[in-house]
């Protein structure tokens, strides 16, 4: 895949600087989690997925915060929205979801992504997250 080859290309470089060389913290380190449900789809007919923000333990999501998801255009599916705002999610302090509407135009691979902003906030402080990368794809009947 592309991304694989551009990690390849990439680590003669990193290797060539062993002080940043050194392997990143486990990602363990984000505040929340996502989870995506592509849903099932029907060629001519609209469809929906779901991403899903959960907050780790400690953490709740922020409701004050303007969240929004800004959609890629796909090829092969038209878009209900290409940008869902604060009026398009549905958010609690336990989970932020946002609903993708689309209508996909064939059967086959359908291939979905996008970035999304929101916050999560803990006793002491509040981290906003922009442009978390989402993708995800649908197996169009």
């Amino acid at each position: 895949t592309e991304t694989k080859a551009a990690a390849a290309e990439a680590a003669p470089a990193a290797e060539a600087k062993p002080a940043e060389a050194a392997p990143a913290p486990a990602p363990a380190a984000k505040n929340y989690v996502v989870k995506i449900t592509p849903g099932e789809a029907q060629a001519g007919q609209p469809a929906k997925s779901v991403i899903e923000v959960t907050p780790t333990t400690g953490y709740k999501m922020n409701l004050d915060f303007p969240s929004r998801l800004a959609l890629d255009t796909p090829t092969g599916a038209t878009l209900g929205k290409t940008e869902l705002g604060q009026q398009d999610v549905e958010i609690t302090e336990a989970a932020l979801r946002f609903t993708v509407d689309y209508t996909p135009e064939e059967a086959g691979k359908l291939d979905l992504a996008g970035a999304a902003d929101f916050s999560v906030c803990n006793e002491n402080a509040c981290k906003l997250v922009r442009d978390e990368k989402v993708a995800w794809q649908v197996a169009v009947q």
